[in-house]
């Protein structure tokens, strides 16, 4: 249910535009109502007690939702005229209301005489906000569809200048919501050829209103729509901007969020160690990089078929795996020393490595031990790094004693 309050100066144009071809008079007070012009002499005889008033026609189009068509009887048409007539305070006066078939829409007019029975003007003052409550009101209480407003309006059917209005009406729409400043809204307009015009204070020079114009007709923004006033116009904006501002917020978190995610999700995809088919957890990873070792089982030989399981550990620069049956920290006779089975190992496999050896006493030292060809039958010694270049022949120190970790008396090496 959508109502529209109009204002006019002759009653004679106003009943023709309502009395046409396919118009129905469902009910009429205080007018002769055998004819078109009898209705017309009826309102202009009252009328005509306060000429001083300039706009004595009262017209409201009263249109209703396709939804709730099957529900429009001329019975219920006019008791909701009436309804609405007496929530807006038209009462005591001269009104016809008249049933239109001139579109899909199902509405009625209602035309009545500002200049009630006892010559009192019947006041429009506030009837925009009034409409709206009043329309509202009913449309509860009867269970009317809520409309769309001017979105429902059938723009072919229109003729000017509502037809320019609309075309006002819809380039706004279409613009308003990515304007963040009136500037944008003018250069938006100009692409449909409209022209924005600002009105201002005399005394202040501020801005206070704004009206559109296209094909030399012009609108104020309040008579485009409501909405469209200068001041809804302003809020609207501020809105816009406030709402970019929210969405820039979203979007610079939800990106904080996705970069995350995609972080975890490229943690996620990092495979562990895979050694001969199997990937190491987490802890066994962590087991090896610092130097120790881990059991495996299951692990695929050479030939892609045959299982096996084994100890394995990694090389100092943990760039190769090395697989032994027994425990890779166990001691075995290697040379002149008990040595660790994983330093006796890499040192068959050309590797110099800082070994624990077993030191008389208990104790333990750690003497470099290497070869220099992997063929050689013996390992050379050295209580110094023998891959650091060495020092002029005047710096070189003496030969340093062994160093034993758990036990400080000194023996026989074994």
């Amino acid at each position: 249910m959508i109502a529209k309050n109009i204002k006019g100066k002759s009653f004679k144009g106003c009943v023709s535009y309502v009395m046409n071809d396919t118009a129905q008079l469902l009910e009429a007070e205080g007018v002769l109502a055998t004819s078109k012009q009898d209705i017309i002499r009826s309102f202009a005889m009252q009328r005509s007690g306060r000429k001083e008033i300039k706009q004595p026609v009262g017209h409201i189009p009263l249109s209703f939702a396709p939804e709730d068509k099957e529900r429009m009887t001329d019975d219920f048409m006019v008791q909701l005229a009436k309804e609405y007539m007496q929530e807006m305070g038209i009462k005591n006066t001269q009104y016809i209301i008249v049933r239109h078939y001139n579109n899909d829409n199902e509405h009625l007019h209602i035309v009545y005489n500002r200049i009630n029975n006892n010559l009192k003007l019947i006041s429009v003052n506030h009837d925009y906000k009034r409409n709206i409550k009043v329309c509202k009101k009913l449309k509860d209480k009867y269970n009317l569809t809520y409309g769309e407003g001017k979105d429902r309006v059938k723009r072919e059917k229109l003729n000017s200048p509502d037809k320019v209005k609309y075309y006002i009406h819809d380039a706004i729409k279409s613009i308003l919501p990515n304007c963040k400043n009136l500037a944008d809204l003018r250069f938006g307009l100009q692409k449909f050829s409209i022209e924005t015009e600002y009105k201002y204070k005399r005394t202040t020079f501020k801005m206070e209103g704004i009206s559109f114009r296209y094909d030399n007709i012009s609108f104020k923004g309040s008579q485009v729509d409501r909405k469209y006033s200068f001041g809804n116009l302003k809020k609207e904006i501020e809105n816009n901007l406030e709402e970019m501002k929210r969405q820039g917020r979203e979007e610079y978190l939800r990106e904080l969020a996705e970069d995350k995610a995609r972080q975890e999700a490229q943690e996620k995809a990092k495979h562990n160690i895979v050694i001969k088919g199997v990937e190491l957890t987490d802890e066994q990873q962590e087991t090896l990089m610092a130097g120790g070792y881990t059991y495996l089982e299951n692990m695929t030989s050479k030939d892609g078929i045959t299982k096996f399981s084994s100890f394995v550990f990694l090389n100092e620069e943990k760039n190769w795996v090395f697989f032994s049956k027994e425990n890779p920290d166990a001691f075995v006779k290697y040379g002149q020393y008990e040595i660790r089975i994983r330093d006796r190992m890499l040192i068959e496999a050309g590797y110099t490595t800082k070994a624990t050896v077993k030191w008389w006493g208990g104790g333990y030292a750690h003497p470099y031990l290497w070869k220099e060809n992997k063929s050689d039958a013996a390992y050379k010694e050295s209580w110094g790094d023998p891959r650091l270049p060495k020092a002029p022949k005047e710096e070189q120190k003496v030969k340093p004693t062994p160093i034993v970790v758990q036990k400080k008396n000194r023996g026989r090496r074994r």
